[in-house]
C-alpha cells in the first residue's frame, strides 16, 4: 500500500464512529463471546463516559489538561525507550504499577518519518495521546469504584461458587476516550493503533482496517 493509500486509510479511520470502535475493541478481547451484542453496546457507552468523566476529574484535580504535567503532578515516572517490537508483538507503551510509564519511541519515529501523518497528528501529539492512555491505566488503580474495574461478567458458576472477571476491552475503550478528552483530539485514538502498526506490517494493518470497516 503506497503512501497515498495510507492517507486514504487514515481519512477512513478518522470517520469511524465511537460505537464501531468499541465493537472493534470487543472483537479483539478474549471474553468477547461471553457478552451479547446489546450488553456490549451498553458497556461501550458506559466505558466512553467513564473515560470522559475521569478526564474531567483529573483535570479538575491537577488544574491542567496537559498529560505531561498531569503525569508530573501525579508523581508518575515517564521513560522513553527506543524499542517498539518485542518478539512478534508491537508495543507502543506500558504502564507498570505503581507508577512507571514507558513509551516506545520506535513506533512514533516510524509513523512521523516521511511526513505521511502530516495534517492528521504531530509527534508531540502522538506522544501525548499515548501518555494520556497510560495515565488512565494508572488512575484505574487509584480511583475506587471506577467503572472499568467494577463492571464484571460471570465466567462460570458451580454449586454456589462463581468466577467473575473484568473485561480488558472496557479499560482500553475508556483509556482511549480519556486521552481523547485530555488532548482535545478530533477523532478516536483507536485509529492511531492501526496507523502505528502499519509501519511494522502493512498487510496486517490493512486487514485491521477492513475489520473495522465491516463492523
Amino acid at each position: 500500500m503506497e503512501e497515498m493509500n495510507l492517507r486514504k486509510m487514515m481519512k477512513g479511520l478518522a470517520a469511524v464512529d465511537d460505537m464501531t470502535w468499541g465493537m472493534y475493541a470487543f472483537s479483539r478481547d478474549a471474553l468477547r463471546d461471553k457478552v451479547d451484542c446489546g450488553r456490549k453496546k451498553e458497556m461501550i457507552e458506559k466505558s466512553i463516559c467513564c473515560g470522559y468523566e475521569t478526564a474531567d476529574k483529573i483535570m479538575d484535580q491537577t488544574g491542567t489538561s496537559n498529560p505531561r504535567e498531569i503525569a508530573g503532578k501525579l508523581g508518575l515516572r515517564v521513560e522513553y525507550l527506543d524499542k517498539g517490537q518485542i518478539a512478534d508483538r508491537v508495543l507502543f507503551a506500558l504502564f507498570t504499577p505503581p507508577g512507571l510509564i514507558q513509551i516506545m519511541r520506535e513506533p512514533i519515529d516510524k509513523a512521523v518519518k516521511g511526513g505521511s501523518l502530516d495534517g492528521f497528528t504531530t509527534r508531540e501529539q502522538l506522544e501525548d495521546l499515548i501518555l494520556g492512555h497510560e495515565i488512565y491505566h494508572y488512575l484505574e488503580e487509584e480511583y475506587d469504584g471506577i467503572y472499568t474495574r467494577t463492571e464484571k461478567i460471570r465466567l462460570w458458576k458451580i454449586l454456589g461458587f462463581e468466577n467473575r472477571s473484568t473485561i480488558r476491552a472496557l479499560s482500553e475503550i475508556a483509556g482511549m476516550y480519556f486521552s481523547k478528552k485530555l488532548n482535545g483530539f478530533p477523532y478516536s485514538p483507536f485509529a492511531l493503533d492501526i496507523l502505528l502498526y502499519y509501519n511494522y506490517n502493512s498487510e496486517t494493518a490493512l486487514n485491521m482496517y477492513r475489520e473495522v470497516a465491516e463492523i
